[in-house]
């Protein structure tokens, strides 16, 4: 079973993130901020991150580039989400930050469970 770390501060968007991944067979954990999700992500060491880009406490964008940095994490692939920027450039700075994604809201979930299964092999394959 894969873990998940959503990073969401939208609460209904994080309860359908959790609903839909959970549904799929993923364990899920939720936060709601930059802090709490990086703390998260080092005491789970989850699978995969899905990050929104607005945190109340931060930037989703800044919180990758701290997440690539850190050793302990730095090969946890992360998608970011975002419903705001949609111009070529601001995908540019999503995947120059480090994530192996970059996904619209709102977002077709087979997609993006689709997008999410897809990092995950990859992933995995190039650790064995």
């Amino acid at each position: 079973m894969y873990k998940l770390l959503i990073i969401e501060d939208e609460p209904i968007m994080a309860k359908v993130l959790k609903r839909m991944f959970t549904s799929e067979k993923y364990e899920v954990t939720n936060t709601n901020t930059a802090g709490e999700g990086f703390e998260a992500c080092l005491k789970e060491l989850p699978d995969l991150v899905l990050m929104d880009v607005h945190l109340p406490d931060g930037n989703g964008l800044d919180l990758c580039r701290k997440m690539k940095e850190t050793p302990r994490i730095k090969h946890i692939p992360i998608i970011i989400m975002t419903g705001e920027a949609t111009s070529v450039d601001c995908k540019m700075m999503g995947l120059e930050s480090g994530a192996e994604d970059y996904v619209l809201k709102p977002f077709i979930s087979e997609e993006l469970i689709a997008r999410v299964a897809g990092i995950l092999k990859r992933s995995f394959n190039m650790r064995d």
